[in-house]
């Protein structure tokens, strides 16, 4: 589909901050991220290696977990496994 209608729109330093931070925070253009919003879609993030990284992460911590609590002879602690369980709480909260 062909865009043919541009608008012009202001903001103030703070807003414009705001927004940028958002466009970075979601690896968007300013294009995607204002069409989105004012048409309510969902705004998608962009899937950064990062990202992939920070959920592989969270992935192996679970899987540490679900043996541990899976296993009928574990070595593992529950100190260990509540360790666990606390850094892939803190994984999912620094992603927000």
């Amino acid at each position: 589909m062909s865009k043919q209608i541009r608008k012009t729109i202001r903001f103030s330093e703070d807003e414009f901050a705001q927004i940028e931070a958002k466009l970075k925070e979601h690896n968007l253009s300013f294009s995607e991220f204002s069409r989105g919003a004012i048409l309510k879609k969902k705004i998608k993030t962009k899937l950064t290696l990062d990202y992939i990284y920070q959920l592989q992460k969270i992935g192996n911590n679970l899987n540490q977990v679900a043996k541990g609590l899976n296993s009928q002879k574990s070595d593992i602690p529950n100190s260990e496994i509540l360790r666990k369980l606390v850094d892939i709480e803190k994984l999912i909260e620094a992603q927000k």
